[in-house]
């Protein structure tokens, strides 16, 4: 029997998680973080108990933001939080420079002021948010370990590491979980082998990004214009091209949607619980709205048939 390595404080965890990232307000264009925190509160209402964020988002206000959304709950919460990226902010309008820095130091203060920002005696689970080439992994754990030891996380992890060097440090190290990004744009064949061998070693996958950061959500085309602001404006797979190469998947989750009378954000979003290759799906929403229509998600399922058609499909047009 594979041993888990996940504390999840006798939580049993909601497959899909709520991605904090938009409660930061920014690089996702107008965003009311009022409608957000009540989002929040509701998922929290309905069983969802998985929250990500992370403290380069907003600079540290998605941390203070989700804090204040959960109030007490965030107690019994699972939130996630990462570190690893610092920021340099002159004031001036517009986004702060970020550059990795995963050094010891750095990320024993990270987690001190990220447990400050939410009110925390001790941070479920902690992940490294990127790689960082100047620091060699086996000093961040050491640190992380340290933390954990004394209290101040329970949990920490790796997120957007490649399996290579998770496989160089996993049995080193009580590496509790991941953190990759997973959807129909993605190359599935190499994130399924990542994920079969974390999930083999009994660590826990959180996947982030289910709709392409909207682009599977259907409400977009070639067409759609994005502000300076909103990140969209700036990504490969929103520019004309980029839709055009991803057409047919879309046309795919189309044709599976109208079958099931369902957005075709539902199925991009059931897709990836339904191919069972992620402990839980984490889901940014802006909304109430947005919310409510992922939240019935958990109510039905696409069929094994559906899912390797879509799974087909992006094999042929990503790999």
């Amino acid at each position: 029997m594979i041993q888990i390595r996940l504390n999840t404080m006798g939580l049993k965890l909601c497959p899909i998680g709520i991605g904090c990232e938009p409660l930061g307000n920014v690089d996702w264009g107008i965003v009311d973080v009022s409608e957000c925190k009540r989002a929040i509160q509701e998922a929290f209402a309905n069983g969802v108990n998985v929250f990500d964020t992370a403290d380069v988002y907003g600079l540290g206000s998605s941390e203070e933001s989700l804090s204040s959304a959960l109030g007490k709950n965030r107690h019994n919460a699972f939130i996630i939080s990462k570190g690893g990226v610092r920021w340099e902010n002159d004031g001036i309008k517009g986004r702060a420079k970020t550059y990795k820095d995963s050094s010891p130091d750095y990320m024993i203060k990270a987690i001190e002021n990220s447990l400050r920002r939410l009110r925390l005696e001790t941070i479920p689970l902690y992940f490294v948010h990127w790689p960082d080439e100047k620091t060699p992994i086996v000093e961040t754990l050491e640190a992380l370990d340290k933390a954990r030891k004394a209290g101040k996380i329970l949990n920490y992890g790796l997120s957007n590491f490649s399996v290579k060097t998770i496989k160089e440090v996993v049995y080193k190290y009580p590496i509790a979980a991941i953190q990759t990004e997973y959807n129909l744009l993605t190359n599935i064949i190499r994130t399924k082998k990542l994920l079969d061998f974390v999930h083999s070693k009994g660590l826990y996958s959180f996947t982030y990004g289910p709709l392409a950061q909207g682009l599977l959500s259907g409400k977009y085309n070639k067409n759609s214009k994005f502000s300076s602001n909103d990140r969209r404006h700036r990504l490969q797979h929103f520019s004309k091209d980029g839709f055009e190469n991803n057409q047919f998947i879309l046309n795919a989750l189309e044709f599976v949607a109208d079958k099931h009378n369902k957005s075709v954000a539902q199925v991009a979003i059931r897709w990836c619980i339904d191919s069972k290759n992620s402990s839980s799906t984490l889901i940014g929403i802006k909304s109430y709205k947005q919310f409510k229509e992922n939240y019935d998600i958990l109510n039905w399922s696409i069929s094994e048939d559906e899912r390797k058609f879509l799974e087909k499909i992006s094999n042929k047009y990503t790999n």
